[in-house]
């Protein structure tokens, strides 16, 4: 009882206070308050730090840090608080750019006056703040009545609901840690004639349960700590009615939001164009069949998928297949040419024996004869049992392997692809070419995201597919890329355009397709500003119109934000 009690009054406590701390937030001028539901905060800064203090429910003060240009916490500093011109101490580190503070002061009522005194290194600044302190709320003696409760509830049903399961299991563990009457102990003895077993001594003292209830007080005070012990305040991200993005900066710590100032500058013009991955044609080869016939594998197989290979190297062989009119006509003549050889040779050693009484040119003619008919010999020879051989006609990387062992091809035919994953190009189609009639600089970007620098190579006087293509030799090395693969190609022109620079990722889609950038002209509200964009590389863009100079805008993050709902 004494277990289930306390959880009751722990959990009323709570459920009491809980509600107190929402308020209808300060206003900084034209600034919407934040949620209601909200812990009491106050924020200020300057052009160099950024502060953002909220009122925990245990009445103590959580201070966030930043670099007020970049969103970039701020660890290791030491921050002091003066309240109404009192000194009430200086916080302390809580977590890394986290810092706490607790005073008495800080549990009385009403708009209270702050100035944080902040240095961190060589810089220090004075930052002011007004929080508004709601009221107390009331002790734990006076219970709420059942329409209060049913209030709450509805407020914190996640509150609710996890008391309500700490109230059955405090019952289950109360009923465990009861004593109770045990059935008297017996010891098993083997059986014998004329004996049963016997019942211990109704004098012997029982297991004592008393023992069990350190450990058992110990597990209750653990399932309470999460519901007495306030850490931190963990407001939820939320959109606000007025289309603004309510995020408290323990949430921008966890998302990894950084930010950036809108500063106006020029740069290239740029076209975007559609284009793919192609292999360089003097690093690469395709192997083809010069006839048809039978193709078979060298000794130890045919190259594999991914295997490099060096110029020169057999890759297979090819058996010539011939009709059997023209097998029989290559066989008879060999036939006859081997009896020619037979009386040319006959015909050598005779005139050879007779060296001085026959003119040495008539000997060398006949020598010659025979030699003629032995290459014509060799000449047809291949055609019924010889093979030709299929050598790679440069290095690289087997990308294409299209043969088997017995396959029959035909003349033309393609067998193996070979690239050099070192020399890639990139093609693209220009569709209006006077944009493109001077290129100062290029750049690509994969599906994946993956930027690729590109120099360029030249261009076609001849249309294709009522576009011009263009060729980039892709600078630095890039694995994973793939021939055919396609890519985003930005080309930059000499011509140059006024507006803000940011990074690509600063842009996203809204739910109508559009683009925006996200402001934050607060320490927690994100606001989105439709723009329109030009694409300056796979990096950055080139924001034209509806952006500020001077704005604060989110550079990394944004897509995250966009998904607040």
């Amino acid at each position: 009882m004494l277990i289930r009690t306390l959880l009751l009054v722990t959990l009323l406590a709570a459920s009491g206070v809980r509600p107190a701390l929402s308020h209808e937030g300060h206003s900084h001028g034209d600034e919407p308050a934040p949620p209601a539901a909200a812990a009491p905060r106050a924020e200020a800064h300057s052009d160099l730090f950024e502060i953002v203090a909220v009122l925990g429910p245990d009445r103590r003060l959580w201070l966030y840090l930043d670099r007020h240009a970049t969103s970039e916490p701020i660890d290791g500093a030491t921050v002091q608080v003066t309240l109404d011109g009192e000194d009430i101490g200086t916080a302390t580190r809580a977590s890394e750019a986290v810092y706490v503070l607790a005073n008495p002061a800080l549990e009385q009522p009403g708009q209270r006056n702050l100035v944080f005194t902040i240095t961190a290194g060589e810089e220090m600044d004075l930052l002011p703040a007004m929080l508004e302190i709601p009221a107390a709320a009331g002790t734990l003696t006076a219970a709420p009545v059942s329409s209060d409760l049913l209030g709450l509830a509805l407020r914190e049903p996640i509150l609710w609901a996890a008391g309500f399961i700490l109230l059955l299991l405090g019952a289950v563990i109360g009923r465990a840690a009861a004593p109770r009457r045990l059935p008297p102990l017996v010891v098993a003895e083997p059986p014998a004639t004329g004996t049963r077993p016997h019942a211990l001594p109704s004098g012997a003292p029982l297991p004592d349960r008393a023992a069990a209830a350190p450990a058992v007080l110990a597990l209750a005070a653990i399932l309470i700590l999460p519901v007495t012990s306030w850490a931190q305040p963990l407001d939820a991200p939320r959109r606000q009615p007025d289309g603004s993005i309510f995020v408290p900066k323990p949430s921008q710590r966890l998302l990894g939001l950084r930010t950036g100032p809108a500063e106006l500058g020029e740069a290239s013009v740029t076209i975007r164009l559609t284009g793919q991955v192609v292999a360089d044609p003097n690093a690469s080869g395709r192997v083809q069949a010069s006839e048809a016939g039978r193709i078979e594998p060298p000794e130890g197989g045919f190259p594999e998928l991914g295997q490099r290979v060096s110029r020169g190297e057999v890759l297979g062989y090819v058996v010539p297949i011939l009709a059997a009119q023209d097998r029989v006509g290559v066989r008879a003549s060999i036939a006859e040419l081997d009896a020619l050889i037979v009386i040319g040779e006959a015909r050598v050693r005779r005139l050879t024996a007779l060296t001085g009484t026959v003119a040495e040119r008539e000997i060398g003619d006949a020598r010659a004869d025979l030699e003629g008919l032995r290459q014509r010999r060799a000449a047809n020879l291949p055609a019924v049992t010889g093979r030709e051989p299929i050598v790679a006609p440069s290095a690289g990387l087997i990308s294409v392997v299209r043969v088997a062992a017995g396959q029959v091809i035909q003349a033309q035919e393609a067998l193996f692809d070979i690239v050099d994953p070192a020399r890639l190009w990139v093609e693209a189609i220009a569709f209006d070419p006077a944009a493109v009639a001077d290129v100062s600089a290029a750049s690509a970007m994969t599906a994946g995201g993956q930027a690729l620098r590109l120099g360029f190579v030249g261009r076609g006087m001849t249309l294709r597919q009522q576009g011009l293509p263009l060729h980039f030799r892709i600078e630095a090395g890039a694995p994973g890329l793939a021939v055919g693969q396609p890519v985003t190609v930005l080309v930059e022109t000499p011509r140059r355009a006024a507006g803000i620079v940011l990074p690509a990722e600063a842009v996203v889609r809204n739910p109508e397709g559009g683009q925006v950038v996200y402001e934050m002209p607060s320490a927690e509200r994100f606001l989105p500003r439709p723009v329109r964009v030009q694409p300056l590389d796979g990096q950055r863009v080139l924001v034209t119109a509806g952006l500020e100079r001077g704005a604060r805008v989110v550079t990394s993050g944004a897509g995250l934000i966009a998904q607040v709902r």
